[in-house]
């Protein structure tokens, strides 16, 4: 198998592994995972108005959530790529049920090739996606490639370190390599667990990649590729800052806004 054809073979299983986790959200639940993009922008004291009138990209946008709630925030147009051809069918659905059709656009495509032209989007939101790819770097390239210059990137991969991870590889190289994906998750349901908390847990453990950086290394990507103003915003979860959560969670859940500078 040469090189092209093991990234092919890595997206097109973890997009049938997103293809049922992604799906398997409730209008409920889908709702609430939209509001918590408002919910969290509002304790990062991120200005909501500044989304009005821009050209937005969700790169890996799932089930849609992203690219609703920036089409609620006034975008002149929305992006959404996934590899999870499901996923794709889905968010378009639940988009139009909400009356966005008209000023969004979703396709199935890989982050590492953004059918979209240079400079062409303001404003990039790709969370948890990068770290799935078999070229984080490259895929990072990508969103910049599109980004115009003085827009805003939001990025968030896992940090390494950690007990939270120990545990997470420990059942992923034992229990899971027996029970097969499908099976878990059946198993999962049954016993009550929402679609939300399974795609939480399942995909950490059965995607064929999830790679771990520094806080370190994802800002020098930023600084080698001219942004400024790089801050780095808190998830509820992970409070990287004490020394219970670092000893529990490593570098926590990096996630960076960027402001690219003008040229």
């Amino acid at each position: 198998m040469n090189e092209v054809e093991k990234i092919d073979s890595i997206e097109h299983e973890t997009g049938a592994i997103y293809d049922h986790l992604f799906t398997a959200y409730s209008d409920k639940l889908f709702d609430e995972s939209v509001e918590l993009f408002f919910k969290r922008h509002k304790m990062w004291n991120i200005d909501l108005d500044w989304f009005r009138d821009k050209v937005c990209l969700d790169a890996g946008c799932g089930g849609g959530r992203f690219v609703v709630a920036l089409s609620r925030l006034g975008a002149k147009k929305v992006y959404g790529v996934d590899i999870s051809k499901d996923a794709v069918r889905v968010a378009r659905g639940r988009v139009a049920e909400r009356g966005f059709a008209d000023r969004t656009e979703i396709k199935n495509a890989s982050v590492l090739e953004i059918p979209l032209e240079d400079n062409s989007v303001d404003y990039v939101v790709c969370s948890g996606v990068i770290l799935l790819s078999p070229e984080p770097y490259k895929a990072f390239l990508e969103l910049n490639r599109v980004l115009k210059s003085g827009g805003k990137m939001f990025l968030s991969v896992y940090g390494k370190g950690g007990l939270k991870w120990l545990a997470n590889d420990l059942f992923r190289y034992t229990i899971c390599k027996i029970i097969p994906f499908g099976a878990m998750e059946k198993i999962w349901q049954f016993a009550g667990v929402p679609a939300n908390k399974r795609y939480n847990m399942l995909d950490n453990l059965y995607t064929p990649l999830t790679k771990r950086f520094t806080e370190k290394e994802i800002r020098q990507w930023f600084t080698d590729n001219g942004y400024t103003d790089l801050r780095r915003v808190k998830f509820e979860r992970y409070d990287y800052e004490t020394l219970g959560s670092r000893i529990v969670h490593g570098e926590g859940w990096i996630q960076i806004y960027a402001d690219k500078i003008i040229r």
